[in-house]
């Protein structure tokens, strides 16, 4: 074992035994014998004793939106603001075209996009011209307007064949 790690474990368990004489510090002042009812104090802590939360936090500690390319490469087309709209608990349009709103609003949200790449997916969905000049640029932009072309032509196909169905 090196000598800078016996010196971590010696300064630890130097902490862990003064921090125990200051826990046994805190009870000082109560006596020892059983307590009777008029000698009885409140506790030092009002959690002591309890199991369960007494006021939980909801909300979403790692959220991608369109800025990271993983996220906008399979279809989010909301952007921070919008994340954090939603979050509040305003209603607004999904990605999918559906109106949304949360039963109530988070207490906390995080925007984790990455920060490889940032807001490249929004640019490239816009045809930005900057990134077509390039040859990957251009065959990936290609390649995703293919993508709705085609998403296009089977909704409305599946529409129709919807429609010829008989409803049971």
């Amino acid at each position: 074992m090196s000598i800078a790690r016996l010196g971590s474990l010696a300064v630890s368990c130097v902490v862990l035994a003064t921090a125990g004489l200051f826990v046994n510090a805190q009870d000082a002042g109560v006596p020892r014998s059983a307590p009777s009812p008029k000698n009885v104090r409140p506790g030092y802590s009002p959690y002591a004793k309890r199991n369960f939360p007494s006021r939980p936090y909801f909300g979403d500690t790692h959220l991608h939106t369109s800025f990271s390319m993983d996220a906008g490469a399979f279809g989010c087309r909301l952007g921070p603001e919008d994340a954090y709209r939603f979050g509040r608990g305003e209603e607004l349009k999904s990605s999918s075209g559906q109106m949304v709103k949360l039963s109530r609003p988070l207490d906390f949200l995080v925007v984790a996009d990455h920060s490889d790449n940032m807001g490249f997916f929004p640019a490239l969905l816009a045809g930005t011209p900057a990134l077509l000049k390039d040859p990957t640029g251009k065959k990936w932009y290609d390649m995703i307007q293919g993508a709705k072309a085609t998403m296009r032509r089977w909704r409305s196909s599946s529409r129709s064949r919807a429609a010829r169905f008989p409803r049971t």
